[in-house]
């Protein structure tokens, strides 16, 4: 009898001290807290100094991952002409029309892009990308989304459209 009594007390004793020290759970991350300030700015200064596909693309998807498609735009426009046809760069042009606000401008670049990427032979990496966002852009604009902030639940809908319609892209 006394050891179900002091069963009973340690079990009302561990859901006081849940309560007291709460249940939530918080995510641990997985990287260590990095100063992110001076990895934007090697990559402002090696796209500044020897601009390449890689800088270029590089510098463009930190702005964009900052939530900042207009720098992320200048730096593109800023880019030599080589660079700005070729077909990362252009998928990347795609990604910052499309988060200023204007998908169908974007579906016409991503199509651009598609289209470089037959003519010409393009990384197996970027004919991919190029495929899955020119499925996307297209269920964006049939479904009358042009800015993504605007109406996310319809971005969202168009987003698991383009998922479900499986495309086979050609390797070389």
């Amino acid at each position: 009898m006394i050891r179900i009594l002091v069963a009973n007390g340690l079990c009302l004793a561990g859901m006081a001290w849940m309560l007291v020290s709460g249940t939530d759970q918080r995510a641990t991350p997985l990287l260590g807290a990095a100063d992110h300030g001076a990895d934007l700015a090697g990559l402002e200064a090696r796209a500044a100094g020897a601009p390449s596909a890689p800088a270029v693309v590089a510098l463009a998807s930190a702005y964009l991952d900052r939530d900042q498609p207009g720098l992320a735009t200048a730096v593109i426009d800023r880019a030599p002409r080589e660079l700005q046809g070729r077909p990362e760069v252009a998928l990347l042009r795609a990604r910052t029309l499309f988060h200023r606000g204007h998908a169908r401008e974007a579906l016409a670049v991503a199509r651009e892009a598609d289209d470089a990427c037959a003519a010409t032979a393009c990384p197996a990496w970027v004919g991919t990308r190029t495929a899955r966002q020119l499925a996307f852009l297209e269920e964006v604009v049939a479904a009358g989304v042009d800015d993504p902030q605007a109406d996310p639940r319809a971005t969202r809908a168009a987003y698991e459209r383009s998922t479900r319609e499986v495309r086979l892209v050609a390797m070389r």
